[in-house]
């Protein structure tokens, strides 16, 4: 079995919205599932080429309009082995300007601090609902999720957030770059 070697530059987190993306020749709209301050990922059985460039178009909840970002494919993932895995292929954003990156940039934050605020809510044995549910409307890919589940999400989530275990930076620090 081939290892997995970890390229990513920056972090992802769960990103649930309607993406479109166009060469000029064929157009695709299928649903992102993570974003990061580079790129955003979207399931697709039918990946454009790897280095395929055109515009990738998809909303942030704090914006009202929808960005339209020039994009190619970075990477394609399609395992017909595990089914926990999502097919699809990942988009590098090229020639962000600077207050669409500025827009990502915040909505990641929110995001980050909206994961860190839901994991103290669920480290007691009885959370708070009307907190959690306050905290879950920054968070909507999380509604479907159980209290199981959701403690699971969030704190898988928030290993991100913490120091790596060798060095003490903190990860996102380390793989901002």
């Amino acid at each position: 079995m081939a290892q997995f070697i970890e390229r990513r530059k920056q972090y992802r987190l769960p990103f649930e919205d309607k993406a479109i993306f166009t060469d000029g020749k064929r157009s695709f709209t299928s649903y992102a599932s993570n974003l990061s301050k580079g790129g955003l990922f979207v399931t697709s059985l039918e990946p454009f080429p790897i280095e395929t460039t055109g515009h990738l178009v998809f909303s942030v909840p704090e914006f009202p309009y929808c960005l339209s970002l020039k994009a190619k494919v970075a990477h394609i993932v399609f395992d017909r082995q595990r089914c926990e895995v999502e097919n699809g292929m990942g988009f590098m954003f090229l020639d962000v300007p600077e207050e669409h990156q500025r827009l990502i940039d915040n909505h990641l934050l929110n995001q980050q601090e909206a994961f860190q605020e839901l994991k103290v809510l669920l480290a007691v044995e009885n959370p708070n609902a009307e907190k959690v549910g306050r905290c879950l409307t920054r968070v909507p890919s999380l509604r479907r999720h159980d209290l199981l589940a959701l403690r699971y999400r969030v704190n898988r989530i928030c290993t991100l957030f913490e120091p790596e275990p060798l060095t003490g930076t903190p990860s996102l620090s380390r793989k901002a770059g």
